[in-house]
């Protein structure tokens, strides 16, 4: 073998090595994101903990969960002058929403400190009021909490993000959309059409919305007085709103095909995500 012809061996034996440790390199899955947030997977048993931002400090604390509703009920968003009923109805919104944003995959990428530190949920109005330093609840307010502590909201049959808002209007009823809870027209309903906790969510939170209970917590006659809409949930073609409150339809164009294309390939390599 003469010197050129080693040389040429020794450069394809190279070029090959290098092209074989690429291949990893190039076919190697995305690592996973890190868990952010506190990541709880149940949907019938709330979180132990919160994690809130103090927009005041900047810092994330790690509060209780029972604690945290009572506290953002006497924060002023539930006060202790409203009635029994206002305040349950109450009490279970401020549960379920601070409940929503614990839950694994519903983390919101922008609920990261500055250094790094994930939160579920601000305590100013971008969220739910909370505090703490200044909030005493009261044994009304916990025992409003308490009473339908064991209780989750399902809407569709999803685990709903129960909004809610001062409201204007008067009327029983008259301003729901099926997503807010409207204390104004609210008082209306409990005070003139004497409604308990389960109409006047189904009254605001309806239709095709289920009440859910926890193991064990279920009262005598929950479910004893059909008071409604499961049936109508077969035939409706509701659509749940995107964040800003409007529904969206996704729209697929060139780029989604290019990516349909690439997923089929990817999968074709490393199996189905399922």
């Amino acid at each position: 073998m003469n010197p050129r012809q080693a040389l040429t061996r020794v450069l394809a034996g190279t070029l090959a090595l290098s092209l074989v440790l690429a291949i990893p390199a190039v076919l190697q899955p995305p690592a996973a994101e890190a868990a952010c947030g506190t990541e709880w997977t149940s949907k019938k048993e709330p979180p132990p903990t919160i994690l809130v931002l103090r927009t005041g400090s900047g810092n994330v604390a790690e509060v209780n969960f029972k604690r945290y509703v009572a506290e953002v009920m006497a924060s002023g968003e539930w006060p202790t002058t409203m009635n029994r009923t206002m305040l349950e109805v109450g009490a279970l919104a401020a549960k379920q929403y601070g409940w929503y944003y614990t839950l694994k995959g519903n983390h919101r990428e922008a609920y990261r400190t500055a250094s790094g530190k994930c939160y579920d949920v601000r305590d100013d109005s971008a969220d739910q009021i909370y505090r703490p330093d200044s909030a005493e609840p009261t044994e009304k307010q916990k025992a409003a909490r308490d009473e339908l502590w064991g209780l989750s909201l399902r809407k569709n049959d999803k685990f709903l993000l129960t909004g809610y808002r001062a409201g204007s209007a008067t009327k029983c009823a008259v301003d729901a959309d099926g997503w807010h809870l409207y204390t104004a027209s609210a008082k209306d309903c409990v005070k003139r059409l004497e409604y308990d906790s389960e109409d006047v969510l189904r009254a605001y939170y309806g239709p095709n919305l289920k009440l859910v209970w926890a193991p064990g917590t279920e009262p005598e006659d929950a479910g004893a007085d059909d008071k409604a809409d499961d049936k109508k949930a077969e035939e409706s073609t509701e659509e749940e709103p995107s964040e800003d409150g409007d529904t969206d339809e996704a729209d697929s164009g060139a780029l989604g095909g290019v990516l349909d294309s690439i997923s089929g390939w990817y999968q074709g390599l490393w199996g189905s995500s399922d």
